[in-house]
């Protein structure tokens, strides 16, 4: 890299002393990209945010909410004799204790995890979601009711016959919330594709109300179809915590003197704490 002090000093601000920067003996070029590393991290968490509801920077409150699941409350280790010791964070942290990267790399690989599975199911499953573009949350239990109903409506050996009266206003309800998921009108005759879709929905529904702290808005992602998109950017902003921890190990003060903590992440995302410049 050519001349990383100029480079840094836009990227840090004009007024700031660059001196114990040098005086460090670490490397400023790798000092630059790690910082560079900061403002994709930073740009990846309004994409996340603006297209999935997701923010990466939790506060001490929303981690400490998801303490009440075990995959982000415990961790395992093996003692002297091999012995496997769990550990509750719990245990060892404050309610307002910032949050470490440590802690929000476990919450981001658990994440990435859960909605990888779901886009699984959906790709193997579900190919063709007819609802995803018009459903929410709050709409799964009240098809899920029509389904039911319409079940019970429909009398063996005669069908709709004496209830077909019942039937049709059951149908009319769901067209009014699915007007355009032309393909599953009228319900009678699609009941089985629609509770097939139920059924990913419910799942969909126990991932949102999950990491409903984070502010993810899972159905909103599916009306854009943005779950592979949300997924890879997950991933890449994981990668990106991965490789500033895999960097700081050879620039530990200078990161410091920059104001970038590893244990608080409001120091990577929080651009009033610690500003800095797109170069």
């Amino acid at each position: 890299m050519r001349d990383p002090k100029r480079i840094l000093q836009k990227i840090l601000s004009e007024g700031t002393d660059l001196t114990p920067f040098e005086q460090s003996g670490e490397p400023l070029d790798l000092l630059v990209e790690t910082l560079r590393e900061v403002l994709r991290i930073r740009k990846g968490r309004q994409w996340l945010i603006e297209q999935s509801g997701i923010d990466p920077a939790l506060s001490p409150k929303s981690f400490n909410r998801l303490l009440d699941l075990p995959e982000i409350n415990f961790s395992e280790e093996a003692d002297r004799n091999l012995d496997v010791v769990q550990h509750s964070l719990k245990d060892t942290r404050q309610p307002d204790d910032p949050v470490t990267i440590a802690h929000l790399n476990t919450c981001l690989r658990e994440l990435y995890k859960d909605l990888s599975g779901l886009n699984d199911l959906k790709q193997k499953e579900h190919p063709q979601l007819h609802l995803a573009p018009y459903m929410s949350g709050d709409l799964v239990d009240r098809v899920t009711d029509y389904v039911q109903q319409l079940r019970l409506l429909d009398w063996r050996g005669v069908g709709y016959l004496l209830t077909g009266w019942k039937a049709r206003s059951i149908e009319k309800d769901f067209e009014a919330l699915f007007s355009d998921a032309r393909r599953v009108h009228p319900l009678r005759r699609h009941l089985n594709a629609v509770q097939l879709e139920l059924a990913f929905y419910h799942r969909c529904l126990e991932i949102n109300i999950k990491w409903a702290v984070t502010g993810l808005d899972l159905f909103g992602v599916l009306r854009e179809d943005a779950l592979s998109q949300t997924i890879d950017n997950l991933s890449e902003l994981g990668n990106g915590l991965w490789n500033l921890v895999y960097n700081s190990s050879q620039i530990t003060t200078t990161l410091e003197l920059a104001g970038i903590r590893f244990s608080d992440i409001t120091t990577f995302f929080d651009s009033e704490q610690v500003p800095l410049t797109v170069v």
